[in-house]
């Protein structure tokens, strides 16, 4: 049966576009019949990630095409109505890459992923704790759902270089930072990627004598407001020359992390966090929130509490000369194991 993942493939650059980048790539060595649904902008020069220019269209002609197996990485709820309406002649599963469905309130909307959840050819998430919230709260069977990494390594066509600002700027400042943000998102007056406890952090180390530089790669600003509030406080926090921000579309961020001394993943809410994953494995220490289950290498600080996030950083520095961590290596059967879920749907 013919294997079709549906998602976004870069750009724009994001921890799940990124994914599906690597797994469109790694499953077409497998089967080279397998292809992307591509929503994101149009990729003209590889045969097999097809942009989507009508998205109605794909889902209205479901029921004329030979039966497949689909590969959804969305939790668009939209979606998983048509899905329901137009695609029931054919195998559907999907990757959760957040939390974010147990959060609907509407009943309308609780129904329609209670259904799909049951109906689907299997599930995919990386997080036990979050399976059996997702099954106790939509009342589903764990029979079709799958536990699995999404940090995928980063292919050797990704190593491509950094940019001349990005290396001047690492020559400035001899403690380096980084961090990123997918868009920034200011909602119920929190910072859900954190970038109001970096800018915070900055100002407290440089005030310490420490030489720090931030990296923040910033690929859409996403709430605009907000953003130009950010750079007023760094403005008048007088760090303009200590953050960086990389407000472009960096497709190979994790050579950003390898640069740096210290990776920071301050995000309010995540489900892994592949850019942890992408520091490690590049051998550079990381500090996260606490806020899902993380790699046992990185340092963990509570979540939105600005003082442990600084006291677990300035550990760090005091150290960091004197214990620098090896490589982490992932066990990399993601895509192993999810053709063994195709081939059994």
């Amino acid at each position: 049966m013919k294997i079709e993942i549906w998602g976004t493939y870069p750009p724009p650059i994001g921890g799940v576009s990124i994914h599906i980048y690597r797994l469109i790539h790694s499953l077409h060595t497998i089967d080279s019949s397998v292809v992307l649904r591509n929503f994101g902008k149009q990729v003209s020069n590889i045969s097999y990630v097809k942009h989507v220019s009508y998205p109605w269209m794909e889902f209205l002609l479901l029921p004329f095409r030979k039966k497949r197996i689909i590969h959804l990485h969305s939790n668009n709820i939209f979606a998983f109505a048509l899905f329901l309406l137009f695609g029931g002649r054919h195998k559907v599963g999907v990757t959760l890459h957040n939390q974010n469905l147990i959060k609907k309130t509407s009943f309308i909307k609780k129904k329609i992923i209670q259904v799909f959840l049951r109906h689907a050819a299997f599930v995919v998430l990386n997080d036990d704790n979050y399976l059996l919230k997702l099954c106790s709260h939509f009342h589903c069977s764990r029979n079709n759902f799958h536990i699995l990494p999404a940090f995928l390594p980063p292919t050797q066509a990704e190593y491509i270089g950094l940019s001349e600002d990005i290396l001047f700027f690492r020559k400035q400042h001899s403690f380096l930072l980084s961090a990123n943000a997918y868009k920034l998102r200011y909602e119920n007056g929190i910072d859900i990627y954190g970038f109001d406890l970096l800018i915070q952090l900055v100002k407290s180390l440089k005030e310490k004598g420490i030489n720090v530089g931030l990296v923040f790669c910033l690929p859409m600003i996403g709430d605009m407001e907000y953003y130009q509030k950010c750079l007023s406080s760094i403005k008048e926090m007088n760090i303009d020359d200590n953050i960086l921000v990389v407000q472009r579309e960096i497709p190979n961020g994790f050579e950003i992390w390898k640069l740096s001394d210290l990776f920071i993943r301050p995000t309010y809410t995540d489900i892994e966090g592949i850019s942890v994953k992408e520091a490690l494995f590049c051998g550079t220490p990381a500090v996260a929130s606490d806020v899902c289950k993380r790699p046992s290498e990185a340092v963990l600080f509570k979540n939105r509490n600005y003082e442990d996030l600084e006291e677990k950083v300035l550990a760090f520095y005091k150290n960091h000369n004197q214990s620098q961590i090896r490589n982490v290596s992932f066990v990399d059967s993601t895509v192993s194991q999810l053709w063994d879920i195709y081939k059994s749907v």
